[in-house]
Order: C-alpha cells, then structure tokens, then sequence
C-alpha cells in the first residue's frame, strides 16, 4: 500500500451541501455517497477504503451497486470515517456530533408550550373523504413543533435501539441550520397535500418512518413536546387520504394513521385531554377497517388498559387480544400476555405465572424493532418490569428480590423515566411489603422524582399501591414522601380515568 493510500481523505464542506450528495444521503445510498467522494475529492477506492475501514474490493461492489450497506454499524463507521457534519449525519440519519449538553438541556428542557387541539374534534373527519381537518393548529408556527416533525422522521428511519441520550442529542442538533438541510424531501409532501397526483411511494415511506419514530420519541420526551407535532403529523395524512390515493398507497396511509392514532390517544390520556382520546380512538378504529389491519385496534385497547383498574382493566386487555391474529405478531403478544398477567396478579390470581412463561415464549420469537410501530419499546428490561410487577403484586418476595435486580439492571443511565418511574415503584411497594420502610421510601422517591421529570401520568398512577402502604406508616420520612406523592398528583390534575 503507498504512503499516499493511507492519507485522510479531504473533501470540502460544499460537496456535503450538493443537492445530489444530500438526496444520497437520505436515500443511504452510500455507494453514491462514494463515487461523489471520488469525483469531487478525487480520492482512491483504496484511501475511501482505508478511511472507512473497509476493503479495496468491498469499497469497489459498494459504488458499482452489487452490494448495498444497510448495517447501522458500517453506516455510523463511514460518516466517522468520512467525518461528516451534523447535517450530513442528519441527513443520513444518524446523530450529530457536536452536540453540547448545554443545548440537550435547553431544547428539551424548555420546549415552546404546546397548544393542545380542540377537544372533542370528530374523528370521523380525520379519516372520511369530506372535509379537511385542522387537527392541532395554533395561532402561529412554534420552532419546536417544525423540529419534532423532522426529528420523529430521523429517529423513525435509525435502524437500531435508540436510547433516550441518542433521542436527545438529535434533538439538540435540530437547529434552524440542520433542520433547511434536510427539509427539501417534505416539499413532495406539501404538493402531494394538494392532489393525489403527486403523491410517491417514497413520501409514503418518509411518513411511516415519521410514524415509527413518534412512538421512539414518547418514551424519551414528555408527552407535552411531541403533541401537536404528532396531531400535525396525522392531520397530513388525513388530508393525503382525502385525495384519494392509489389503494396500494391509501392501505399504508390509513395502516401508518392508525398506529400514529394510537400513540396520539394515550398522549392525550396523559395529557388530561379525554374527549381528544376518545377521538384518536376511533380514528385509530376507522383506520384499522380502512387499511384491513385489526391489530391496531389491539393497541388501542392495551393503551387503555393502563387507564383502567382491576377487572376493567383486564377487560380492556382481553379485548385486545381478540384483534391478534392466530400467528405472528409475537411482540404485541408479548406485551399483552404480559400486561394481562399485571392483572391478574392485581386480583391475587396466580395463572398470572402461566401467562408470563407465555408471554416470554412469544418475546423470544418477536422482533419488536421490525414488527409495529408501538412495539419498539418492547425490549429484555421492559419484560422485566412486567415480570417485576406481576411479582410484586402476587406477594412473591423471593422472585421480586430476583427479578427486581434484572429490571434495575436494565435502567442505565440513559434509560426513559417513564419506565424508571414504574421500576422503581414497584420495587418500592415490595420493600414496605417486607417492612423495609428505608429502602421502601428511597425507591419511591426515586419513583416520584422520574415520574416528575418526565410529567408521566402513568408512572405516577403506578405509585398508588405505593400510596396505600406509606399511608399505613408514622415514619417521619415515610409521612414526608407521601404528602409529595400528594401533592404532585394535585399539581397535574386528576386522571381523566
């Protein structure tokens, strides 16, 4: 190999901002990406290849096409090795680099208020073919709601687990400068908005990523910061579906609406909206007619499920179910034998032991990050948690013990608060069922704090049983934690439930 070959490979920031290296870069074309290189930077196939690490050969069938990179791994190795800028990356859709935690902090910290749509909007006019709709409009355009749109698009087409620190470095990155770079696919989308003849097969797909990574961003981020982005986003697609669109295209619009349904209702439970809920529910029921896909609907109901206590709840599961189809589909299975298990052991019925050994079956044939837009937060920590619950509430102190370290073992650093609010409040309740009231309190300040932090109604409801027991108890720091628990719940209003 000459010294030449092992030289960096230098190419000006200009040939990043060319109209044809950014439509490669959405596109992963990285075999364009590296004939733009040659051609513009006047790099070797061999010093491409030495840059990236990989072969000569390798480098070769990449630019001729006969190989294609989808490996998230070799995609992250070329944009180091290449040393893309942040709006290349985002382009390409990976996260920037130059993100300082001082801007992680401030973008999500302080996000523009959001202003909830109207409550009580029909849901049939979401889907029917009548008149538009003007779901989650504002009296002016809010930089965060432009951001989010194209930040769930970004995080919808990674290809591996993104964690919440990687959720928020992208969104640090979507400055004003990154979010132009990248906004000149979305033009498609604004002439398809006026006529079903200009709608692409490309557009469907830059929507249904967009979909995928709306579900990614809600365990990352308040429910507050994604909600009119999110209500935005399903306003589009019914608009698309209003232009009558080619059936192939109209089942996938109406398929990606649905999933995008479902996630806005639970948001807008969260939210204390439940007339808007109710909407998103039948929005999400008339897309799974329209599109011929009933689970959606299964989604729905397990969502409302969490709404729910005792036997309606596990009602509301066993509903859900009935929209599974008899084979596939294993992580929505997973998640529902599961929660149906929550349940039952809720109620003392110990056949909630069967149905997490059944629900562990079916996790191990899932594959949550290729099945459904709402499974990718099925992952081994979320599984333990649910056994952790169902454990707790049957009073099994030894398997709590067991299974508790393995859900604690899940929550790194990074980890969303939202299932960190859960974990820790059941942990919690278990330690004061044992008459450990230190460690039964320390855990449900640590439950209080994540559920704060992450304005999770859903985590704080968790803290009930939790409640119940520090009622019970004269410590002074038993007495302490639960007027906060108290007065947090007073702060963010009662549940619509």
């Amino acid at each position: 190999m000459s010294a030449d070959a092992t030289e960096p490979v230098v190419i000006l920031p200009e040939l990043w901002q060319r109209p044809e290296m950014l439509a490669a870069l959405r596109k992963r074309d990285i075999g364009y990406v590296f004939r733009l290189i040659r051609q513009y930077a006047g790099a070797s196939q061999t010093r491409i290849g030495v840059a990236v690490n990989l072969s000569q050969g390798k480098i070769s069938e990449i630019m001729k096409g006969s190989v294609q990179v989808t490996s998230f791994e070799v995609i992250e190795r070329v944009a180091e090795g290449l040393r893309m800028p942040d709006a290349a990356r985002l382009a390409l859709g990976l996260a920037p680099v130059a993100s300082a935690a001082s801007q992680v902090v401030a973008t999500v910290s302080h996000p523009v208020p959001v202003i909830p749509p109207r409550d009580g909007m029909s849901a049939s006019g979401l889907l029917s073919v009548e008149s538009p709709v003007t779901v989650g409009q504002s009296q002016s355009a809010a930089p965060w709601d432009v951001d989010v749109l194209t930040l769930a698009w970004i995080v919808g087409r990674l290809d591996a687990h993104v964690d919440r620190r990687t959720m928020l470095l992208l969104a640090a990155g979507m400055t004003a400068e990154a979010a132009a770079t990248i906004a000149a696919p979305w033009k498609r989308l604004a002439h398809a908005l006026t006529g079903p003849q200009t709608l692409d097969e490309e557009t469907v797909e830059r929507l249904e990523a967009r979909t995928i990574g709306f579900h990614r961003l809600e365990f990352a981020l308040p429910a507050r910061a994604i909600y009119q982005g999110l209500t935005t986003h399903i306003n589009e697609l019914s608009n698309l579906l209003q232009n009558s669109p080619p059936d192939r295209l109209r089942r996938r619009l109406a398929t990606t609406a649905g999933e995008a349904a479902t996630l806005a209702s639970w948001i807008a439970w969260d939210l204390k909206q439940p007339g808007q809920s109710v909407s998103f529910d039948r929005v999400a029921a008339l897309a799974a007619k329209e599109s011929g896909h009933p689970i959606i609907q299964a989604c729905t109901h397990a969502y409302k499920s969490y709404a729910l206590e005792g036997r309606a709840a596990h009602e509301a599961v066993r509903q859900a179910q009935q929209f599974l189809p008899a084979q596939g589909d294993d992580a929505t299975r997973a998640w529902l034998l599961s929660r149906q298990a929550e349940e039952l052991a809720a109620l003392g019925d110990r056949h909630a032991l069967d149905l997490l050994h059944q629900a562990e079956d079916a996790y191990s044939r899932a594959r949550p990050h290729r099945e459904r837009a709402w499974t990718r937060f099925l992952d081994p920590g979320r599984m333990a948690a649910f056994q952790l619950s169902a454990y707790v509430r049957l009073g099994d102190e030894h398997r709590v013990i067991e299974i508790g370290q393995a859900a604690l073992s899940a929550l790194g650093q990074d980890s969303d608060r939202k299932r960190a609010a859960v974990v820790y409040a059941d942990i919690a309740q278990a330690q004061l069922q044992i008459g450990d009231v230190a460690e039964g309190v320390a855990y449900g300040r640590r439950a209080l704090e994540a559920a704060q932090r992450s304005e999770s109604t859903w985590g704080l409801q968790h803290l009930t049983t939790v409640e119940k027991a520090l009622a019970a108890r004269q410590d002074q720091t038993a007495r302490e934690l639960l007027g906060d628990i108290v007065a947090t719940r007073r702060s963010l209003g009662t549940s619509p439930a």
